[in-house]
Formats: structure tokens, C-alpha cells, sequence
């Protein structure tokens, strides 16, 4: 029996990327960007002033978040595209990619900050307590306020990673804030590079997460709110199903889902069994969200010697 399959919303479109109504996340990344940049630019200075290495770590890591939500914005404009004959599924995974290359950064930025860190344990610095106070508490200020600009939008891997940098900084803050008063009550220097440690462990605590969601989906794997077993059980109980093998389920983008299946049925006439393709695709948009599934319709189980089935993990 030949295959029968397409886009479960039977609508023109059904990878179009959408966003909560109302949230413009190109304007809300510009306004980031330009806040963010002017905030660095602040904290440089006042971190050679002060002899601060936790604001100047700081300084380096809202450096980083400038170049980040460049990405982020480029990789909204190119996700608005349309699909082509080339890119069949659009643009999605530029997203992805983004957010990858982010949390890449963060690390690397992370590593910076032990470095110097361990280095004033070895030989402390004088700070100025009250220039880093007046600074840090700009900072929660500014990166908290950006950060709410985009947290509507944290359902994107993308943005979520840009959200993830500003809300980390507007943490981060408060943690040089801290070490800033001790410094200033008690003159104990090593606040500071502990300050700085804790603030890489903190940084890279959300990039290994983002990371790690984003290798998932470039590698394809089931996406983490599915179960595979899940999917099979609730398509073999529709009757006349009799099995399903070489199913794939994989996520184009954040929250876009595609699956691939042979479905196998008894031996009776194609037009037959739309009324059966048409409940599985319901049931895949509305149990898992699957916007785009092809299935192929099969009288016959797998074939011996053919891997159609998967390993539990």
C-alpha cells in the first residue's frame, strides 16, 4: 500500500514560528543590545577606577551578552523567513545554533573569570568598595529591566538564552554588590575573587543547560516532553492499527515538532483509511504538539533483517 502523509494542521504554514501576541522580540532585542552595551561601557571604566576584577569579570561577561543578543536578534530575523525549496523547513534551527554558539561563549568567559580570580587569591588588590557598590547596583538595575524585556519570550531556545545571559548578570549583580560591602566594612580583599567564583559558577550552571537543550535538538533526539513509548501506545489503541515501526520524532526549532512513521493497517483500499490518518495527526497536534507529521500506511510488519524498531534507553 503506498504511503499517505503531510502537514498534521492540513494549513498552509504550520511552521511558521509564533511568539506570545503583543511580544516584538526585534524591537525588545535592540533595546537590550543598546542598554546592555552602554551599561558595559560603565562598568570598564569604573572596574580600572575601582581595581575591581569582579566588575571588570563582569564588564567582560556583559560583553559577551552584547555579542550574544547580536546573535539572538540576527537569528530572529533569519528565522522570519519563509522556507524555500532548498531549506524545506525554513530557518528554525538558525535559532538553535544561536543559542549553542551562546552558551559556547559563557563558558569560555567562565574560564576567564576563574583564572583571574585564583590569581588575586595569590596576590590580593585593594579595592574601592563604594565605587563598586554604586556600579553592581547599576547593573541589577539594568540587566533586570532588560531581562524582563524578554521574558515572554523564553519558550525560544533562543531568546531563553538571551534571557538567561541578563537575568545571570542582574544576578550577578548582587553578588558584586555583596562583595563590595565587605570589602568596604571589613577591608577583606578575598571577597572579591570569591564574589568572581561564585559568579562563574553561576554563569555556568544556565550555559550547560542551554547547551545541553540545544545539542539535544541538533542532534535530533526525541524531544524531552515526548515519550517514544507513549506516542506508539496511543497510535496502535486507534482501531485498525495494527503496529508502528521506523518511528522518528525530532524538533525543528524550539517547540516545533515533526515525526516520521509506517503505520501498519489491514489490507483494504487507501481511501479507505484517511478518517484513521486524519485521527492520528489530531491525536499527534493535540497530545505532543506535532505540527508536521508524514506517515506511510503498510499492510505488512517489518520486514526481517530490517532495524524498524528502537532499544529502550
Amino acid at each position: 500500500m503506498g504511503p499517505a502523509g503531510g502537514d498534521s494542521t492540513g494549513r498552509e504554514g504550520a511552521l511558521t514560528h509564533a511568539h506570545p501576541e503583543g511580544f516584538h522580540p526585534t524591537r525588545r532585542l535592540v533595546l537590550a543590545i543598546a542598554a546592555n552595551t552602554a551599561f558595559l561601557l560603565c562598568e570598564v571604566v569604573f572596574g580600572i577606577l575601582a581595581g575591581s576584577l569582579a566588575l571588570l569579570g563582569d564588564a567582560g561577561h556583559n560583553f559577551s551578552d552584547s555579542f550574544a543578543l547580536v546573535l539572538s536578534l540576527i537569528a530572529v530575523r533569519v528565522m522570519a523567513r519563509p522556507a524555500t525549496q532548498r531549506k524545506t523547513f525554513g530557518y528554525h534551527r538558525m535559532g538553535i545554533l544561536v543559542a549553542f554558539i551562546n552558551s559556547l561563549l559563557i563558558v569560555l568567559i567562565c574560564f576567564f573569570l576563574f583564572y583571574g580570580a585564583v590569581r588575586r587569591f595569590i596576590a590580593p588588590v585593594d579595592v574601592r568598595g563604594g565605587v563598586v557598590i554604586l556600579v553592581a547596583g547599576l547593573g541589577f538595575l539594568v540587566n533586570g529591566s532588560t531581562a524582563l524585556l524578554l521574558r515572554r519570550g523564553s519558550s525560544d531556545l533562543n531568546l531563553r538564552s538571551a534571557f538567561l545571559h541578563l537575568l545571570t548578570d542582574a544576578l550577578v549583580s548582587l553578588g558584586v554588590v555583596v562583595s563590595g560591602t565587605v570589602v568596604l566594612i571589613t577591608g577583606w580583599t578575598y571577597a572579591d575573587p570569591l564574589v568572581t567564583m561564585v559568579i562563574g559558577l553561576l554563569i555556568l550552571v544556565s550555559a550547560f543547560q542551554i547547551m545541553r537543550e540545544s545539542v539535544h535538538i541538533l542532534m535530533e533526539s526525541v524531544p524531552r516532553s515526548m515519550s517514544y513509548a507513549d506516542i506508539v501506545t496511543d497510535i496502535t489503541a486507534l482501531p485498525g492499527v495494527t503496529g508502528v515501526h521506523d518511528l522518528h520524532i525530532w524538533e525543528i526549532g524550539s517547540r516545533q515538532y515533526s515525526l516520521s512513521a509506517h503505520i501498519v493497517v489491514g489490507d483494504a483500499r487507501l481511501s479507505g483509511y484517511q478518517l484513521l490518518l486524519r485521527d492520528v495527526k489530531q491525536i499527534l497536534l493535540d497530545r505532543y504538539k506535532v505540527v508536521h507529521a508524514t506517515l506511510e500506511l503498510e499492510t505488512e510488519p517489518c520486514p526481517p533483517g530490517e532495524e524498524c524498531h528502537f532499544e529502550q534507553t
